[in-house]
């Protein structure tokens, strides 16, 4: 337990040495240039993260209208391709 405690201090310590640390944004050698870069990373992490998000949703769109016209198109009831038909036994419930 005397280990436990003195490496719980220790860690402690680091981190309040951690927080205490002050940082100041003055370097002399910044030339105060703006880095593309970095902007250009993120507007094509976003740009694909919109088109993939636009095909997900044109693709949904596009099921669930194939799915009503089919079933338009048949006489009988037809189930949608994503609905579970649960069959009960006589006397079960869905609460077992």
């Amino acid at each position: 337990m005397a280990i436990h405690s003195g490496l719980c201090a220790l860690i402690m310590i680091f981190f309040i040495d951690c927080l205490m640390i002050k940082v100041h944004g003055k370097d002399p050698n910044n030339a105060d240039e703006k880095d593309f870069k970095y902007a250009a990373i993120g507007i094509g992490i976003g740009a694909f993260f919109s088109v993939c998000f636009v095909a997900i949703k044109l693709y949904m769109l596009r099921k669930h209208i194939f799915d009503n016209a089919l079933s338009d198109c048949d006489s009988t009831a037809r189930p949608s391709s994503r609905t579970v038909v649960v069959e009960l036994k006589a006397g079960e419930s869905l609460m077992n």
